[in-house]
């Protein structure tokens, strides 16, 4: 049953990113190519439940990126925890993650963007100290969002992204919402 299970969240996950994909380069025409080539940063903050540990835990996030077109871009992602969880009289905390993304841009407004995220990152956790330093480890992630611009600098993105660890080390998804800089 579980390999059941799992083969049709990887069909749903495949069906999630080609959406995504085929959506934002039919809307072609409807982005402003003024970003093409202009660099963004962000802060936020990020919530992050993961099922292999049981945790809810806290970050705050940076990203850098670029557009490389209209509707794609890329994007540098790192975290660091801001608070702990207890678990089975266990303590956990997210030391730190690194991840790249390829970013789609739908834009449904002037002023409002959809966004679809495909990477892969690198977690370590904080555990017990008689376990140490446990490492979540590599992991594909996936995920949407969407970005509010509240003038040609500033915008207000919220996201949602899976994160589906290797050598069955679970998974874990987290919500984000972050101020975004464009220099």
């Amino acid at each position: 049953m579980r390999d059941q299970f799992n083969f049709g969240a990887h069909i749903m996950k495949t069906l999630l990113i080609a959406t995504a994909a085929i959506a934002t380069l039919a809307i072609g025409t409807a982005a402003s190519a003024q970003d093409v080539g202009k660099v963004y940063g962000s802060v936020g903050y990020s919530q992050t439940d993961n099922d292999k540990t049981g945790t809810n835990l806290g970050s705050v996030n940076a990203r850098v990126g670029t557009k490389i077109t209209p509707h794609f871009g890329v994007e540098g992602e790192a975290a660091f925890g801001t608070n702990d969880d207890k678990v089975a009289g266990n303590k956990f905390k997210l030391t730190n993650k690194a991840a790249v993304y390829g970013v789609g841009y739908l834009p449904v407004s002037p002023s409002f963007d959809l966004i679809g995220r495909v990477g892969v990152s690198d977690t370590d956790l904080k555990a017990p100290a008689s376990a140490g330093k446990f490492e979540q480890g590599t992991a594909l992630e996936y995920g949407v969002g969407g970005q509010y611009h509240i003038n040609p600098e500033y915008a207000v993105r919220a996201d949602y992204t899976r994160s589906d660890f290797q050598s069955d080390k679970g998974t874990a998804d987290t919500a984000t919402l972050s101020l975004v800089k464009q220099f």
